[in-house]
């Protein structure tokens, strides 16, 4: 009898009063009957918690997707307030019910008009709002320059703010500073090593821009810029080009692909509900960074195995999408999933939380040249990374740009290593018929590539460089009348190698397992008497090829 004068208690509580929404009394709408405890615990998430909606002129328009889940019990009714401050032009207020499934609540921002006299412009905004079926909508004048509203969305276990951010010009003609990208990840460098890369910078608007760059501290720059958050990493192609992805970022070790994977700007980009993309992390978190666009559609989030999310890949346009996919995990490794619906996915990295980021010693970065004028053209700017004064440890900080067309700010992000720390080898693997191809250094063997007709796939596994403790040279063989590669790191080739010519060690390779290396497999096809090697235990679906399992070639990175 006391658990239902507590329950009923609670409804009354919450029943007593209406909801005020931008000066007018709106009635709360009615609360899920609640006849047992279990449903007062429901968890409404909101993913993303923030949407860039870009640059904005007279007469443009931008659009965003929230998606709202409940990750507890029951069927929470939640209601959205619309940003402080707007005005309610259709008299009701967005509500619905969410379950387990994620819901769409989309976002239409219209850039109506400018207004006001030419020293104190103003835009005419209209917001629109569109969930379950309903829609409702704001209006509101403000200055142009740089917007970023609330959203509020209520429920009966409380409340959840996102936001949104627009950059409103006064003209549609005016111009608009873009750098790419926005997120630069060098990798892992051993001290004292320097290293540079490019940021492509462009003027997306008619007149022309004048532009600045530096660091924190610099001339015209901020003062002061906290490190980022969590580490970022890459996904994009140093070498961009090839029909099927392939990494030259320091996610080689910890990523697998299974399905077709094309690049888009470098970017694995895949299309079809056969692609796959796993990433091995050790952290407590990550989000994910990716592109959304007209032929893009809904993938499925996995984290060790678990569903965690359905994220919505489709915009009208071209733009820029961030998932946040799990936060305040215990420390320690953890399995990405990604696994792609029937629409396209394009995606550009991940960002892992729960590891320290360090901001370098002043003149660590340089950025060359730091300012300039530019028309349609594209501006490449170098940022190059001095790592002498650097101890081991990963390091980031920002690249800020400010021009007549906006301002913009790059995440730079490395790793310097410890000496000790031992060097690997990326091993590229390339195919033409039935014979795998394994190498350290394809540069070396282009020529030999190019003639026979051999097929990059991308990076397979990664060796030790030679002299690593612990580990031994790894060798190969070929057979020209067979067209077949072998490797062993038994000089002698651990079995029969008749017709096979010696090719030499392409790194080295541990005969025992040490920290931090799986096992490489080798299979082998009698009818086409081909040999594969993977890091997949299951062979990368091979057996179903008429390939046999042969046993443990060694251990790699």
């Amino acid at each position: 009898m006391a658990r239902h004068f507590f329950t009923t208690f609670i409804l009354l509580f919450l029943g007593l009063s209406a909801v005020t929404v931008f000066g007018q009394n709106v009635p709360k709408p009615p609360l899920i009957p609640v006849d047992d405890l279990d449903a007062l615990r429901s968890v409404l998430t909101v993913n993303p918690q923030e949407i860039d909606l870009g640059a904005l002129g007279p007469g443009e328009e931008a659009k965003g997707t929230f998606y709202l889940k409940n990750v507890g019990s029951g069927n929470p009714e939640w209601f959205a307030e619309g940003p402080e401050g707007w005005k309610l032009t259709e008299n009701q207020i967005l509500s619905g019910f969410i379950g387990q499934p994620p819901e769409p609540l989309r976002i239409h921002l219209v850039y109506v008009r400018e207004v006001g006299a030419s020293k104190n412009r103003s835009c005419s905004l209209i917001l629109r709002l569109e969930a379950g079926g309903e829609a409702t909508a704001f209006r509101r004048e403000v200055p142009v320059g740089d917007l970023r509203e609330e959203i509020r969305f209520n429920y009966d276990g409380g409340t959840i703010s996102v936001f949104f951010h627009v950059r409103l010009a006064e003209l549609a003609s005016a111009p608009l500073l873009e750098a790419e990208p926005l997120r630069m990840d060098f990798g892992t460098i051993r001290p004292g090593e320097q290293i540079t890369k490019r940021i492509l910078l462009k003027n997306r608007g008619r007149e022309t821009l004048k532009w600045k760059a530096g660091v924190a501290g610099g001339k015209g720059m901020p003062s002061t810029a906290l490190p980022p958050v969590g580490r970022y990493v890459s996904l994009r192609n140093e070498v961009a080009g090839t029909v099927v992805h392939s990494f030259g970022g320091p996610l080689r070790e910890g990523l697998e692909l299974s399905g077709t994977w094309t690049e888009e700007g470098g970017y694995p980009s895949g299309q079809g509900e056969q692609n796959v993309l796993r990433y091995r992390f050790t952290g407590t978190g990550i989000s994910l960074y990716f592109w959304k666009s007209p032929n893009g559609g809904p993938f499925s989030v996995f984290l060790d195995e678990r569903f965690i999310s359905l994220v919505d890949g489709y915009a009208e346009r071209r733009e820029r999408g961030e998932a946040l996919i799990i936060e305040g995990q215990l420390e320690g490794p953890h399995l990405l999933a990604i696994v792609n619906g029937a629409g396209k996915v394009t995606l550009e990295g991940v960002r892992v939380f729960g590891i320290p980021i360090q901001k370098g010693p002043l003149g660590w970065i340089s950025v060359f040249p730091d300012s300039g004028f530019t028309t349609r053209q594209t501006n490449y700017i170098s940022v190059a990374i001095n790592t002498r004064k650097l101890t081991p440890g990963i390091y980031g900080d920002y690249v800020f740009f400010t021009s007549n067309g906006g301002e913009a700010s790059v995440e730079v992000i490395l790793e310097v290593a410890a000496e000790m720390t031992p060097r690997f080898l990326d091993v590229h693997r390339y195919l033409t018929g039935s014979d795998y191809l394994y190498t350290t250094n394809p540069q070396a063997e282009a020529s030999r590539l190019r003639l026979k007709g051999y097929r990059h796939i991308g990076i397979a596994f990664r060796l030790f460089a030679p002299g690593t403790p612990g580990t031994t040279d790894f060798f190969r063989w070929f057979n020209p009348s067979k067209g077949d590669h072998y490797y062993s790191y038994d000089s002698k080739g651990d079995k029969p190698l008749s017709g096979y010519l010696f090719e030499g060690a392409i790194g080295n390779i541990a005969t025992s397992r040490l920290t931090g290396t799986r096992e490489l497999y080798r299979w082998f096809n009698p009818a086409k008497n081909g040999h594969f090697y993977t890091t997949d235990q299951a062979g990368e679906g091979l057996a179903k090829k008429g390939y046999r399992f042969e046993g443990i070639a060694g251990f790699v990175r």
